[in-house]
């Protein structure tokens, strides 16, 4: 068995994973992406009710700043999860 035989049987394998783990993610991206955009376009909407004193106050307590750091953090355990259930992260 040659160099190139046992390339050839290695990057079969290695291949076919790569391509599952993208195909993976990109769906799980997707759905939470559009979850999570969902989720935020209905809470900018709520704010456009806000009278401008009360918008104030929100905004000045960091609503807005919070909801992206929240919404960034359930990318982050999604990703971390997916990653965990593909076995390429011990």
């Amino acid at each position: 068995m040659g160099f190139g035989a046992f390339f050839a049987a290695l990057a079969g394998p290695i291949a076919k994973r790569v391509l599952i783990a993208c195909g993976f993610g990109v769906v799980s991206y997707a759905g939470i992406s559009t979850a999570l955009n969902h989720a935020l376009d209905a809470s900018k909407s709520a704010f456009a009710g806000l009278t401008g004193d009360s918008l104030a106050l929100v905004q000045i307590a960091g609503v807005p700043t919070v909801l992206g750091i929240i919404s960034g953090a359930l990318v982050a355990r999604v990703a971390v999860m997916s990653l965990k259930k593909l076995e390429l992260l011990a």
